[in-house]
């Protein structure tokens, strides 16, 4: 799992973490129909008709088998490592014990919070062994992409299904990457793919975090059917935004932005030192482009860079966002090979539209009004308030009487600069409430228009400039602005 936090490591060393997942070989097959049996509770011939004792896979935390329910169905069993939890146990005790002593010997890995990480990743190793979780895992999935027409996720049998076997329906179709028939087409394929990878992350909130090519199979109607849900992603709100930033920011070249979505995917330490960070995004947007405009557009490369970089400037990102970029990196590495002038900025581009369909729907414009209401009541009571305090601590002020340590203060004075400034910013609140209303009202469509745009929102932008313009001239003017 160390192999996933590139934000964290150097290249080098999380590249031959990534080596050890493959040199696993397979386990017995009597072990295989033991712990089915003794995790079901009946025996093999009770479960499938026929069941294969060749594994048809096999993985650091399980392999695979193919079977046959009693009905004809065509199944995969999943069955876990023998004393695999006992072995990932004894594996984190010792873990925690070196972090422990390695911070304790080089102060220099205390920034790393290496205990943390350690804590993090127990959870979700051991959420990762439970393949009920994985099951309800495919089930939700199912679910969140039931109205998208080229996502399939397989069914789950669960009278065949435990912490530690797996049994769900067999697909017949091909890897993502296999050659296909003259009828496919391998850009439309690597369009649909980024497609829905994009619906996942930016609409859903939760996506699969291991799209490798035998993970993402082509079902003869053409559908996209999932496997592995052992580990999937799920983003919040907060660091959706900020991913929708970021994707925006590089679209728009702008570092300064990209520093600030980045960051709003992570945290930053007291350590860093912005301007820096900007200066070394500026330089890599620069390659990035260069790069493009030879017809290399690899997005996965600069978001590479750009988690080297955090690496560099302390920047540590949340473990979700760190397994999305592993994730996009893989996919894309997927869609390049059907498409090798795939750009996934420019499926980006494409795709942006639908967010802005999105962002402007009547429920979403309640929900933007429903947070913009309660912001305006927090400020409505603060100013309510504001004036009843600003007069009495004026008057102690007039008084003579102590505050804060200021006794030679003119009250007066004082009560003049706090007039100001609560008159500063009721007139950014009107100007603010003004522009917020007017962009809701170019949202809706509402009232009459002109040239496609509702003359009501127009009017109201045309007034928060004239607003805007009155404070200036006043300000110059007046003490009192």
């Amino acid at each position: 799992m160390l192999s996933q936090r590139e934000d964290l490591f150097p290249d080098a060393f999380v590249a031959e973490l990534r080596g050890l997942q493959d040199r696993v070989g397979s386990f017995p097959a009597e072990v295989s129909r033991r712990i089915i049996e003794d995790e079901t509770g009946r025996t093999i011939g009770e479960l499938f008709s026929r069941f294969k004792d060749e594994p048809m896979a096999a993985a650091s935390m399980a392999q695979v088998h193919c079977a046959v329910l009693p009905d004809g169905t065509d199944v995969i069993v999943k069955v876990q490592r023998p004393d695999l939890e006992r072995t990932v146990e004894a594996d984190i005790a010792v873990l925690k014990r070196l972090v422990r002593m390695l911070s304790g010997l080089l102060p220099a890995l205390r920034a790393l919070n290496l205990a943390e990480l350690v804590d993090e990743f127990s959870v979700t190793l051991r959420g990762e062994l439970d393949f009920e979780q994985e099951a309800r895992n495919a089930e939700r999935f199912a679910e969140l992409n039931r109205d998208e027409p080229l996502v399939y996720v397989p069914r789950i049998f669960w009278h065949a299904t435990t912490r530690r076997v797996l049994t769900m329906e067999h697909s017949t179709g091909q890897r993502a990457d296999a050659p296909h028939g003259a009828s496919e087409d391998p850009r439309a394929l690597a369009q649909s793919l980024m497609r829905v990878f994009l619906a996942q992350v930016f609409e859903q909130g939760v996506f699969h975090a291991d799209p490798h090519p035998g993970n993402v199979f082509v079902l003869p109607d053409g559908r996209l059917c999932f496997h592995d849900f052992g580990a999937i992603g799920e983003l919040s709100p907060r660091v959706q935004e900020s991913l929708r930033q970021l994707f925006l920011a590089v679209m728009a070249r702008d570092p300064d932005w990209v520093a600030s979505a980045y960051i709003g995917m992570g945290g930053a330490s007291a350590e860093l030192d912005r301007a820096a960070f900007v200066s070394d995004l500026s330089a890599a947007l620069d390659r990035y482009y260069r790069a493009s405009g030879a017809g290399r557009h690899s997005f996965g490369a600069i978001i590479h860079e750009f988690i080297g970089l955090g690496r560099r400037h302390h920047i540590r990102l949340l473990r979700e966002t760190t397994l999305l970029m592993r994730a996009f990196a893989e996919l894309e590495s997927l869609v390049q090979r059907l498409d090798p002038q795939f750009s996934s900025l420019a499926a980006f581009q494409a795709y942006s539209g639908r967010l802005v369909a999105r962002a402007l729907r009547p429920e979403a414009g309640a929900a933007q009004f429903a947070k913009l209401y309660r912001s305006l009541v927090t400020v409505r009571e603060l100013t309510g308030e504001a004036p009843i305090a600003l007069r009495r601590l004026a008057g102690r002020l007039e008084r003579g009487e102590p505050l804060f340590d200021i006794r030679h203060q003119s009250g007066r004075s004082v009560e003049r600069h706090l007039l100001q400034a609560s008159n500063r910013l009721a007139f950014a609140m009107i100007i603010a409430s003004i522009v917020v209303g007017s962009a809701l009202l170019l949202a809706s469509h509402a009232g009459p228009h002109w040239e496609g745009l509702p003359v009501l929102g127009i009017v109201g932008f045309v007034a928060a400039a004239a607003l805007g313009l009155a404070w200036a001239v006043l300000a110059l003017r007046s003490r009192e602005l």
